[in-house]
This record gives structure tokens, sequence and C-alpha cells, in this order.
């Protein structure tokens, strides 16, 4: 492996981790703040910060959808090709080579 390739793992670990965290994070925060009640919600912090948790979780949610749909259909071609290059299922003892004697 390379330097490069090792340095893009690095990074994309990273990243990963970074939208697992912030995903939990805004889980926790809209779970503590659940019940939270305000009357100015155009100027309140906890309110802003609700809806941005929100967004949040609603785009690395179609993020994972998106990255799920994209994973089922690499492997099922995957698996096609697998069984597309295979042996056929016709054989005989002429086409294995097989030696009759008798």
């Amino acid at each position: 492996m390379t330097q490069k390739e090792a340095y893009k793992r690095i990074i994309a670990l990273v990243a990963i981790l970074a939208a697992i965290v912030v995903m939990l994070f805004s889980a926790r925060f809209i779970a503590e703040h659940v019940s939270h009640h305000c009357d100015d919600e155009a100027h309140c912090p906890i309110c802003l910060v609700l809806e941005q948790c929100q967004s949040n979780i609603k785009n690395i949610g179609a993020g994972l959808i998106f990255a799920t749909v994209v994973y089922v259909i690499v492997f099922a071609m995957k698996d096609i090709a697998y069984f597309a290059s295979g042996q056929s299922i016709q054989t005989s003892l002429v086409s294995q080579k097989v030696r009759i004697d008798s």
C-alpha cells in the first residue's frame, strides 16, 4: 500500500467517525430537549440547535440509505459476475477429459 492510499484511508475513516459522532450527539441533544417549550421560537438558541440536529439526522440518514443501496447493487453485480463466469452445468466425461478404460 502506498503512502497516498494510506492517507486516503485515514481521511475516509475520520470522515466516517465524524458523521457517526454528529449523528449520535444530534440524537442525544434531541432526546434531552424533547420537552422544550418556549414562547419566542425565532430567537431561542435551543430551538435553533434542535432544528439543526433534525436536519443533520435527516441528511445523514438519506446518505446512509443511498450508501446501502449502492452497496447492495455492487455486491449483487459481483455475485452475478461470479456465477456467470463459472463452469458450465452441462458437463460430460469428455469435457472433463475422463479416460474410460475397459
